[in-house]
């Protein structure tokens, strides 16, 4: 019987706000330790919070977006639990009553559409930040530092319903997700530094069980190639144990990097262990109905909205998904050259594949001011009407990043306009075939590849200015007659 994997997904989202979740205390980037504290971040007696009005419209926006029901009547609960890098020794969260419920978010994998079910989208504090020194790790560290200025950041955290089946699917969402986000422009969605985090709950089970299998959270990941093989290594670890009638605990489990591993943590609590209770220091959160139309007013056109307008300019899934999650300059570019060269898919290769190429080798983020949608264009109807090569293209594409040039006059002048006269190219074509019927004798045996041989010697012959595709067609009808 088979065995199937079952996976739902935490994920934290850190805001973009300017002071913390429940004090004015800064949200600025500094290496300096310690420094944007107040009483209120470090649980002082008699420290008051007050919630971020800001960052509570973030999290409704974010509801919305994934289809949730809001909550209008919600509040804030203790999440209680002793970890150094909690000085309040309770986490303010949400319990019972998170701002939005039952959600979705549409996802691409391998080409086709899908669905990710959100059990609830919440809101809360973030914790401050251990270093171990040593080896980086708890349990081998000479000593903890800890940084009290991210405690107190405005946290979302999403939560998906365990109906996630692989690995490739849970990628796919958090691509969504973190999209989304930035397009909402409530995070910077930036995993390197942490505006990310995600946890993974794994189980496995015969297929048709009537239960779950025993639930194994991997935790705070911020990389997507880590939570893809760090799920697949989990799934297996299940999967042989359950072969082999072993128990297995429920866990929090840390992915080990360099050796490709999951190791345990510590047993998993479950929400009786957090005792949660509401907050007595704040009140009850109102989202009525004015505040949610607001909200609804903000909304900007979501990565699901733009990936359907990128299928309907003539994309693929694949490619309008992919186009929808780069730089918004890139799907801007793309929409004007499209229309203008009534090709997508030639439109999408030359600025997805040749322009942000060369660009990226040249170190730079975005073109020069003056490559714009025109001259793109033109860069693209010389090479389709094979007026210029592939490779001329990429020539003058070069030289355009460089400098602001007229394509079609600096392929003149650099003398790249190919020869299309079909009659100057046929009597090249008979002095390549007169002085090489050794050659012609062997296509005729089978040897097609060689076809391809005559056709450089043409193009050789005329310096280059040939039309390939040309001299390939007269060849071939000079040798078959």
């Amino acid at each position: 019987m088979n065995i199937v994997p079952t996976i739902g997904m935490e994920t934290h989202v850190e805001l973009k706000t300017n002071s913390k979740m429940f004090c004015r205390c800064n949200v600025a980037e500094t290496e300096k330790p310690n420094e944007n504290l107040c009483p209120t971040c470090i649980g002082l007696p008699g420290s008051l919070p007050v919630p971020n009005k800001k960052a509570i419209e973030y999290i409704t926006l974010l509801a919305l977006s994934t289809n949730c029901a809001i909550t209008n009547d919600g509040m804030f609960h203790r999440k209680n639990y002793f970890y150094p890098d909690l000085p309040k020794n309770y986490q303010i969260s949400q319990f019972d009553l998170p701002v939005g419920t039952d959600g979705s978010l549409e996802i691409v994998v391998d080409g086709e559409f899908g669905t990710v079910e959100i059990e609830r989208v919440h809101m809360e504090e973030d914790t401050g930040k251990s270093t171990h020194i040593g080896s980086g790790r708890i349990d081998s560290a000479t000593s903890t530092h800890l940084d009290f200025n991210r405690a107190g950041i405005p946290l979302v955290e999403v939560v998906t319903k365990p109906l996630i089946k692989s690995s490739k699917e849970a990628v796919a969402y958090i691509e969504e997700l973190r999209q989304l986000v930035i397009d909402l422009n409530i995070s910077e969605g930036k995993l390197e530094k942490g505006n990310l985090r995600f946890d993974a709950n794994i189980s496995v089970a015969y297929e048709n069980a009537d239960e779950l299998g025993t639930k194994v959270e991997i935790k705070n990941m911020n990389s997507l190639k880590s939570l893809e093989k760090a799920i697949e290594y989990e799934i297996s670890r299940q999967t042989k144990m359950l072969k082999n009638e072993e128990i297995i605990i429920q866990e929090t489990r840390h992915w080990d990097e360099k050796k490709e591993v999951t190791s345990s943590m510590r047993s998993k609590e479950g929400s009786a262990d957090y005792r949660y209770f509401s907050d007595p220091d704040i009140p009850n959160m109102i989202l009525d109905e004015d505040f949610v139309t607001d909200i609804k007013k903000d909304m900007p056109l979501l990565p699901s909205d733009k990936r359907n307008t990128f299928i309907e300019s003539g994309l693929s899934i694949e490619d309008a998904n992919s186009l929808g999650k780069s730089a918004t300059w890139i799907g801007e570019l793309y929409n004007s050259v499209s229309n203008i060269t009534k090709d997508s898919k030639v439109s999408f290769n030359w600025i997805t594949g040749e322009l942000q190429g060369q660009l990226r080798k040249l170190e730079k983020a975005t073109p020069p001011t003056w490559l714009n949608p025109e001259n793109l264009s033109e860069i693209i109807s010389l090479v389709k009407s094979d007026k210029i090569s592939f490779t001329s293209g990429k020539e003058i594409l070069s030289k355009l990043i460089d400098e602001k040039i007229n394509p079609e006059e600096y392929a003149v002048a650099s003398k790249l306009i190919q020869e299309n006269d079909t009659e100057e190219i046929s009597k090249m074509v008979k002095e390549v075939l007169d002085e090489n019927e050794e050659v012609i004798e062997r296509i005729s045996n089978g040897e097609q590849k060689l076809i391809g041989f005559l056709v450089g010697q043409v193009i050789k012959l005329s310096n280059g200015k040939v039309n390939p595709s040309v001299a390939k067609e007269l060849l071939l009808k000079e040798i078959e007659q």
